[in-house]
């Protein structure tokens, strides 16, 4: 199935084809994703810096995986931005990008596994 926000190679080749590894690679993610959402509003309250960039990290680590490039991009400009304390102003308006646009790759998700659960 061709997908607009996710891309699935990386996950195809780290599972062998495996269609029950790749599902619980997926709903790994989901849980990482509700962790990461909860980091990211907890280091904002705080406007604790590095818990951002420490959040950053772990976003980009995890979308990259599932090929949510454009997310990943951006993670990578904040992690790398909190890193060295500049362009603040920016982080809000980043972590706010992550929220919109992973529930598009989420439905995408949630489709490929209900795929792979009547193959």
């Amino acid at each position: 199935m061709n997908y607009k926000y996710i891309n699935l190679d990386y996950i195809e080749t780290i599972s062998e084809g495996d269609a029950e590894t790749k599902i619980q690679l997926i709903e790994l993610f989901f849980d990482q994703v509700d962790e990461i959402l909860q980091k990211f509003s907890t280091a904002l309250e705080k406007n604790d810096v590095q818990q951002i960039s420490t959040t950053a990290h772990l976003a980009k680590s995890s979308v990259k995986v599932m090929g949510i490039n454009n997310i990943a991009e951006k993670m990578l400009e904040l992690e790398q931005s909190a890193k060295q304390n500049i362009n603040q102003n920016s982080y809000k308006q980043i972590i706010e990008y992550f929220r919109q646009n992973i529930p598009a790759a989420l439905n995408e998700l949630s489709q490929e596994i209900e795929q792979l659960k009547q193959k």
